[in-house]
């Protein structure tokens, strides 16, 4: 009997597997910015002052504010390529990467000019008084020289994940994260540079990063080479508005920062000021995993919205909700555990109030970590379904109002603890707003899981019209070839469709199976998805063997051996559409029978 597993929408392992490779990538990849940000607060803790840690903490509001325009291009270049992607068009994808790069560029040399020409009026903008702003100035100087590279390398981390090159991302993030202890300490310590030391390091680092991670672009191995003549320029719109409510989120954390450290300084003065710039630069650390997870959601959803995949969409979404939440709680734990730990590294007196402010943020903000999940899943997913107005209204008040308005009312009340609980307040105000769109969205409170994920009736297949299976063998193979032809039957499909339909499940998973799958069929998984549409019958297969295309073997012909790839050759014939793209290290093999 076939092992495999049939269902409307079974829980698919290519899936999860690509879910847990991808997340760490983003888990590294924002992680690595908040550890910058951690060396960079010890270092100015022991070797400078507590101050410092308070001047760089007054410059993160410039840097969200221009990572809130760079997170346009590359969000909204996540959706528009991952969309190309899930429709097969791979040429278009590559436009999308060549237009992200002139975007970012574009970007890094306007950003870092400004800096360099108006470093004391940032200072100012930043809200620095006469005691702090020329540090501040100091660091926005060396800061700025890594602008570039920092905004190129966000663009490349993404699109390296669609070439299946992890490991360049793991092997630049570790590099630099070496690079900048030795530089910091270099800097500061021996060449006694103080606060712009900090910044040269770091901006050091973001070009060790960026160099790293492009020198695979300049191989014949990447399948997106970039072109700036295949730039979709019309196509840049689309970009701005669909990536705008992530850049606008950024901006209103900006200007949050900006309103949030006037009411601190009011409030708790400068030690409560540089405890919540330690939060700045460790928090980023323990969110890196809702965040990433976040990312992950919009950039496979975006694919599945593409290939209008339901059951994948659902099992993302089953996926981000346990597993990653189960996580999300074991960090909470461990940061509320450790909070007089993590607030010893950055302020080495431990009866200072600095010190004491410090740890009571910690374990407040622990509080909010879980919420951070659910609305990151929820703005990334309104975005990756382009529910614009929706994504706007929960980054305005997750940006700003969800904080701020708490810690106005409160700090007047309980002093500088209402500022540190308004993030798990403003976590759950902003957790309501999804819930509350899709009532209004609907015009009732949703009854189906369908409806919360703000499905129409015309989005992808009806339950009954597709079949998931699960293959893990040979003998599933076999037993699902009739199973797949008695499916296309019931639909009303001719006999000759259903057998062909059957043959090319047979003929190509057969092939994987063979020589994808080898003796370990535990490493490798496949999943096929078999869709009754009006025009034919749609199999896509898709599998994490290695790479193989069976749409340039057909091509290949050897008067020698005219049996060789006679099976592939076979199915291109009785097929309508035959394509395959490798993306994410996926083979996505898509079969139309008319």
């Amino acid at each position: 009997m076939s092992k495999g597993r049939y269902s409307k929408g079974a829980d698919n392992k290519v899936l999860e597997k690509l879910f847990f490779k991808l997340l760490p990538v983003q888990i590294v990849l924002i992680g690595m910015g908040s550890i910058n940000s951690i060396i960079d607060g010890t270092i100015a803790g022991h070797y400078i002052d507590e101050r410092t840690v308070g001047a760089i903490g007054l410059f993160y509001a410039v840097i969200t504010i221009i990572a809130a325009i760079s997170s346009i291009i590359l969000n909204g270049g996540a959706v528009i390529s991952g969309n190309h992607i899930g429709r097969g068009d791979i040429k278009k994808a590559g436009g999308i990467f060549s237009l992200c790069i002139v975007l970012a560029l574009m970007l890094g040399v306007i950003t870092t000019l400004v800096c360099i020409c108006f470093p004391e009026q940032i200072a100012l903008f930043c809200g620095a008084d006469d005691s702090l702003k020329e540090s501040v100035a100091q660091y926005a100087r060396g800061y700025c020289i890594g602008f570039i590279p920092m905004f190129l390398a966000e663009q490349l981390s993404y699109f390296l994940q669609v070439e299946n090159q992890n490991r360049r991302s793991y092997v630049s993030a570790v590099v630099a994260f070496f690079c900048n202890i030795f530089l910091n300490l270099l800097f500061v310590e021996v060449l006694n540079l103080g606060i712009i030391g900090l910044a040269y390091a770091t901006s050091a680092c973001n070009w060790i990063f960026f160099l790293i991670l492009a020198s695979y672009y300049f191989s014949d191995k990447a399948q997106l080479q970039f072109s700036f003549m295949n730039i979709p320029w019309e196509e840049t719109i689309d970009l701005i508005k669909i990536g705008s409510p992530s850049a606008l989120e950024q901006f209103y954390l900006a200007v949050n920062s900006l309103t949030m450290n006037r009411i601190i300084l009011k409030y708790g003065g400068e030690p409560a000021l540089s405890a919540r710039a330690s939060l700045e630069m460790l928090g980023g650390f323990f969110i890196a995993s809702q965040v990433g997870c976040g990312s992950v959601i919009k950039t496979l959803s975006s694919v599945y919205i593409g290939e209008e995949d339901r059951d994948s969409i659902k099992y993302l979404m089953k996926l981000a909700l346990t597993k990653v939440m189960a996580l999300t709680f074991a960090i909470m734990i461990f940061m509320m555990l450790f909070s007089g730990t993590m607030a010893h590294i950055f302020f080495p007196d431990k009866t200072s109030d600095t010190y004491i402010l410090a740890r009571q943020l910690y374990m407040i903000y622990a509080l909010a970590l879980p919420l951070i999940l659910v609305i990151q899943i929820q703005s990334n997913y309104l975005q990756a379904t382009k529910n614009n107005i929706a994504a706007h209204v929960s980054s305005l008040v997750d940006g700003y109002f969800a904080t701020v308005i708490p810690a106005i009312i409160l700090a007047p009340v309980i002093g500088i603890l209402g500022v540190w609980w308004a993030d798990p307040i403003g976590g759950v105000l902003t957790a309501l707003v999804y819930p509350v769109y899709a009532i209004i969205f609907w015009k009732h409170i949703p009854r189906s899981s369908d409806e919360w994920l703000l499905w129409r009736e015309d989005f992808g297949v009806k339950e009954d019209d597709r079949l998931c299976i699960e293959i893990t063998g040979m003998e599933d193979v076999i037993g699902s070839s009739a199973r797949i032809q008695n499916f296309v039957e019931e639909r009303g499909f001719s006999h000759r469709t259903a057998f062909f339909s059957a043959l090319a499940l047979e003929e190509m998973a057969g092939n994987i199976v063979s020589y994808g799958f080898g003796d370990n069929r535990k490493k490798y998984d496949m999943d096929v998805r078999v869709v009754s549409t009006k025009n034919g019958v749609l199999l896509r297969i898709k599998d994490n063997c290695k790479a193989f295309n069976p749409v340039e073997m057909n091509q290949i012909f050897n008067p020698e051996d005219p049996f060789k790839n006679i099976g592939i050759r076979m199915i291109s014939k009785i097929a309508d559409e035959f394509s395959y793209q490798n993306t994410f290290g996926l083979n996505v093999l898509t079969i139309m029978i008319k």
